[in-house]
């Protein structure tokens, strides 16, 4: 069973730098892509999975069969990957949610410098938890207050980013519906037009297939995430004692949350899936 599970971390891991290092690659060599601060969030969270898919499993299983293993860093790094890939999806999901359903601010806040800064503090967040979680099992030995720090650096983290990301999701879903019908009303109105008709199709497809988008890589997001948060409690109060098989099973459900993030985009994402056709089918 071991092996299995080695076998399918490694594919795993694989499949996940292999699938966003294609979408960092497209991204970054279509400039036509960098002229929308979605792309820009998109491609953010791609290197964050880019770097699930190279550290997270694979150090668990270098710590696992090394013995020059320092846990402590381990623990750190392996937490700032993880939160990297959920602050990322974070920012993207706050990025499509004011553009849904607040569309005029959306166009007046998005400045040219406003996609960088909103990154940066994406990536800086990581960065400072993990630097809390190595401070402090550096700092103390007592279990208590190791079991407080992986409370506050994890699964609090885990649960409001959770929390903020399903209300999102479910505006967008809401406001999603709500602007569908009435635009279907206004086509009713002015069927006997049709580049009005055309035009009003338009606008909910794409709409449509934005709201779809961040719907489905939240929504798998959260079914990977909520497993995770309610193990990681129950192994901060010891509710059973975890086997290495459960703890390794732990870790290839969060690589698959990652693995799982540029198929979403070739699929559902209508100007990244377009170049991604036009790099396979054109190559010159």
């Amino acid at each position: 069973m071991e092996n299995w599970l080695n076998i399918l971390g490694w594919f795993l891991s694989i499949v996940t730098a292999a699938g966003n290092g294609f979408v960092i690659f497209v991204i970054a060599k279509n400039r036509a892509l960098h002229s929308r601060p979605a792309n820009l969030f998109v491609l953010s969270l791609a290197v964050a999975d880019f770097g699930v898919g190279i550290a997270v499993f694979p150090s668990s299983y270098f710590c696992n069969y090394s013995t020059t293993c320092n846990l402590r860093v381990y623990i750190a790094f392996f937490w700032f990957f993880l939160h990297s890939s959920v602050t990322n999806l974070c920012t993207l999901t706050r990025d499509r949610y004011i553009a849904i359903v607040h569309p005029l601010k959306y166009n007046t806040s998005m400045t040219e410098r406003r996609p960088g800064i909103v990154i940066l503090i994406a990536w800086l967040i990581p960065i400072t938890i993990s630097l809390s979680l190595l401070v402090g099992m550096y700092a103390t030995t007592s279990n208590t207050a190791l079991k407080a720090l992986r409370l506050t650096g994890v699964s609090a983290f885990d649960t409001i980013s959770c929390a903020l990301l399903f209300y999102a999701v479910v505006r967008i879903l809401v406001v999603a519906r709500v602007q569908s019908r009435q635009e279907s009303a206004m086509e009713i109105q002015v069927h006997s037009n049709r580049l009005s008709t055309e035009s009003a199709n338009s606008r909910r497809r794409k709409r449509g297939g934005t709201a779809l988008f961040i719907i489905v890589v939240v929504a798998f997001f959260l079914g990977c995430y909520i497993v995770v948060s309610s193990l990681v409690l129950c192994i901060a109060f010891s509710c059973y004692n975890f086997s290495a098989k459960a703890n390794q099973s732990l870790i290839l459900i969060l690589v698959l949350n990652s693995s799982v993030n540029p198929l979403v985009y070739a699929v559902l994402k209508r100007d990244i899936k377009r170049h991604i056709w036009k790099l396979i089918c054109w190559p010159k």
